[in-house]
């Protein structure tokens, strides 16, 4: 490295959101590892941004395939498709759930949100969406108003929502919202949802969106009669059932969709993060029989990079090396091995109050109190530090006390071993603040 700082540069010239003190300059990646300007190796235990590392950083083969694409046609009019385009999307028809084989190419996760909830309003007539309390699908303008998660909106003057966006509780079997006890609350939230449908909107339902593991808010799982009921209620209705599964789709779950797992099939379903290999993608996969010649020839979703040929072809090379190296799979057996370590944290540390979320998509919730299940948000700001210093990347979603672990799904077993270990080091660390805070209050 030159003399340059890099730090400095960073808080001159980098417009930042979600900006902590301990802000890190990255130089490199290989596989679950990344080492800053300093030299300094650290462990990534969220896969880059909650996925898109999933098959790890800079993979060779999603390498090569961007890099002979960008030599060869990096893009095209959105008017007109190219070879990688109709392959990957081919592709994604024999792998989608059932019905679904359309697909709407674009540069991320939030982007397709906003497609599928611009074409969900178009083809059923209806302009109102239901999303859950807790939801996280996007921060721009439109999917802002979606979350459930108040901070998201709360910085924002006036605390914008689409005036036709309405929210209900979810199905939280941890946290029930509707009901005293947990094994209630799927059926109130149920029944919550029905009596917003009938009573509390203005009749024009046209979809409700869903992440089936809220990642954001928790890694929030619901119940399976929930997801039954929220299925059936849709069907009846007639509205259109949007899963968001940018998070948790493509063998995340131990399943190659979180659909899969838990027995749903959506009308839309939203992927990203994890199809690019690092490269910016999202997609909207839609059943054919939503969509007509006439839609297709309006301007229902125009961006420059919809549709495109170097995206396509990361898509390609990350689904390939989903299937070479059996990641499906190694997802599956991963995730119980972790699971089965960290319930272990369970009897050792009283600040465990939950571990959740299916296949290598786990979170762990660490509270101040079982009984109470209040969030150990202060001990967890620090121990985001904390783990930083001892080479551990990961963040804590819901209210900021839902420690993540979903790393790579290649991790090699050394790497593996060795978060969980620092993962319960950090655990560690929390329960002492958290005892120190207690001593601190007497």
């Amino acid at each position: 490295m030159t003399g340059r700082d890099y730090h400095a540069d960073a808080d001159r010239f980098v417009l930042h959101s979600l900006r902590r003190d301990r802000q890190l300059v990255f130089e490199r990646g290989e596989g679950a590892r990344l080492w800053d300007v300093d030299g300094k190796m650290y462990l990534d235990a969220i896969s880059g941004t909650n996925g898109p590392a999933m098959i790890g950083h800079s993979h060779p083969k999603v390498a090569e395939a961007v890099g002979r694409q960008l030599t060869q046609l990096p893009s095209t009019f959105l008017a007109h498709d190219s070879i990688p385009v109709v392959d990957f999307c081919h592709k994604i028809a024999e792998i989608a759930p059932p019905g679904l084989s359309k697909t709407f190419l674009c540069p991320g996760g939030g982007e397709a949100v906003e497609a599928a909830l611009k074409l969900a309003i178009r083809v059923s007539g209806r302009p109102e969406v239901i999303s859950l309390h807790g939801a996280y699908h996007g921060m721009s303008l439109a999917t802002m108003g979606l979350s459930g998660i108040p901070s998201l909106r709360e910085w924002f003057p006036g605390g914008v929502r689409w005036p036709t966006f309405h929210q209900v509780p979810s199905g939280d079997s941890y946290r029930p919202q509707v009901a005293d006890r947990e094994d209630e609350n799927e059926s109130s939230a149920a029944r919550a949802l029905e009596a917003t449908l009938d009573g509390g909107t203005y009749g024009h339902v046209g979809a409700l969106i869903i992440e089936l593991v809220q990642g954001p808010g928790g890694h929030v799982v619901y119940g399976r009669n929930y997801y039954r009921e929220v299925q059936r209620i849709c069907r009846e209705r007639d509205i259109l059932l949007i899963v968001d599964e940018v998070q948790t789709g493509l063998a995340r779950c131990g399943e190659m969709w979180a659909c899969d797992v838990f027995d749903v099939q959506p009308d839309i379903l939203v992927v990203g993060k994890a199809f690019g290999g690092g490269f910016p993608f999202g997609a909207a996969i839609v059943r054919a029989d939503l969509v007509d010649d006439q839609l297709e020839r309006e301007p229902w979703h125009i961006l420059t990079f919809q549709n495109q040929p170097l995206q396509a072809a990361a898509g390609l090379a990350v689904i390939g090396v989903v299937e070479e190296e059996e990641l499906v799979e190694r997802a599956r057996v991963l995730g119980e091995r972790a699971c089965s370590r960290l319930q272990q944290l369970a009897a050792s540390y009283e600040v465990v109050g939950d571990i959740r979320g299916p296949g290598l998509f786990i979170g762990i919730d660490l509270v101040e109190d079982r009984d109470t299940k209040k969030p150990a948000t202060a001990a967890c700001r620090a121990a985001w530090a904390w783990a930083l210093d001892h080479g551990l990347i990961t963040w804590f979603g819901g209210a900021g006390n839902v420690l993540k672990f979903k790393p790579p799904l290649n991790t090699p077993e050394t790497d593996f071993d060795e978060m969980l270990d620092l993962v319960e080091q950090t655990v560690a660390f929390v329960e002492d603040q958290v005892v120190s805070s207690r001593g601190v209050a007497a």
